[in-house]
């Protein structure tokens, strides 16, 4: 089970789970459930959106060496 890199507290295993589709077909998760970003070469996985601006402001700060 991955952790939030900013606060460390572990996201739901239902992170990739389809919660709808748009319009256009694409798939949508639901964020509530935890999200993720790829950034220099590796996913970083947040358990909140807010975690995510923190990481994404200051990226550096929380990256793994």
């Amino acid at each position: 089970m991955p952790t939030c890199r900013v606060c460390g507290k572990s996201i739901t295993d239902e992170l990739e789970r389809e919660a709808g589709r748009t319009a256009s077909g694409a798939v949508e998760l639901d964020p509530a459930r935890g999200t993720k970003r790829f950034w220099g070469g590796q996913w970083y996985y947040f358990d909140s959106l807010a975690c995510r601006s923190k990481f994404e402001s200051a990226p550096n700060t929380y990256a793994a060496e």
